[in-house]
């Protein structure tokens, strides 16, 4: 599997070392900073470039075309915007963006970015959690069994009641993002077109299963059918 990374700060450096550790990967790191890229060259096995990510000649340097994943984790929200667009024009198969301000979420969604983190949404319910005195789980735990945490759009559900929604068995909703803030799901509530759904599923068929339900599959077809067009 070809991974490029592109922004090589702590999420990225990390990433990079749990991706090393794994077979069969290749992974390419993309930084602006060259001290940074001579030290990265000489800890990883990887392809280093130094650069900005938003030039196409560096990603078709990286190869990005033939690439299986492209993760942008710059420091800035807007670079790692265009850097996921630019991947999407390239096809790209799987784009993960990092976004700090959850506003821009609607519109790299609406460009295609299925795959959104959000540091500052973890760390604000993690850190809520523990002044409020909740334990909190390790969802690598989870993962680990094979169980993903993943983040959806409403799509075809904006306006729908949870209750109203036929979940896969394996799967639950266990947050609704809405204006900056987690809300406890609840049967009565409306899903407003904006929120953002966390939701927990047991295996790859399920999450696919889920994918269709809330429109991300037709969304996905549509994405490809303009590439191609």
């Amino acid at each position: 599997m070809r991974v490029i990374i592109v922004g090589m700060g702590s999420i990225g450096t990390q990433l990079a070392k749990d991706l090393s550790q794994r077979p069969g990967m290749e992974l390419v790191l993309v930084d602006s900073n060259e001290e940074k890229c001579e030290d990265f060259s000489r800890d990883f096995d990887a392809l280093v470039l130094h650069g900005d990510g938003t030039e196409s000649g560096l990603l078709n340097k990286a190869s990005a075309r033939e690439a299986d994943a492209l993760v942008a984790t710059t420091e800035s929200d807007a670079l790692n915007t265009v850097i996921g667009m630019m991947a999407k024009k390239l096809n790209v198969p799987k784009i993960v963006v990092k976004l700090n301000d959850i506003n821009l979420r609607t519109a790299c969604k609406e460009i295609g970015i299925d795959y959104i983190i959000s540091p500052t949404i973890s760390a604000a319910t993690e850190i809520s959690s523990v002044l409020h005195g909740y334990d909190i789980l390790d969802f690598s735990l989870l993962i680990r069994g094979g169980t993903r945490l993943i983040e959806l759009s409403p799509g075809d559900t904006a306006g729908k009641k949870l209750k109203d929604i036929d979940l896969p068995d394996g799967s639950l909703i266990i947050s609704i993002i809405r204006e900056h803030s987690a809300v406890v799901p609840k049967g009565n509530a409306e899903i407003m077109k904006d929120d953002i759904l966390l939701i927990l599923a047991e295996s790859e068929k399920i999450l696919d299963r889920l994918k269709d339900i809330f429109g991300e599959l037709k969304k996905a077809r549509r994405s490809k059918e303009n590439n191609h067009s």
